[in-house]
């Protein structure tokens, strides 16, 4: 092969890797971001006098969003959390989730990210 050609080659793929490592980059930036939001958001839901009343820590609650707003996690138990502002009904998703989690359907599943080895 021309070294002309094996250069540009080799320049194309270094190109190609920056924007490999960019785009891997912002995706984890974004997804970061995106978590602290959420934790904002949760902070200033948690100090507006519609929370004032909230029976659970709040530290311990956790931002969902969709099907549910969030799950709440104490000591003796795990609660999904809606926040029912009194004019909403709940979706057939979430009474379909409520119905599940009453009749005790909730498992606990593990997922090996590596490869066992």
């Amino acid at each position: 092969m021309d070294p002309l050609m094996t250069l540009w080659v080799f320049f194309i793929g270094i190109i190609l890797g920056m924007i490999t490592g960019i785009t891997l980059s912002y995706k984890t930036a974004v997804r970061h971001l995106k978590q602290q939001v959420q934790s904002l958001t949760i902070q200033k839901h948690g100090s507006s006098e519609t929370m004032k009343y909230y029976p659970y820590d709040f530290d311990n609650f956790r931002f969902i969003g969709s099907p549910v707003d969030g799950i709440q996690f104490d000591e003796d138990n795990i609660l999904f959390v809606r926040f029912d502002k009194g004019n909403t009904p709940r979706t057939r998703e979430q009474d379909h989730i409520k119905t599940l989690l009453e009749n005790g359907k909730v498992g606990w599943f593990e997922f090996m990210t590596t490869e066992p080895s």
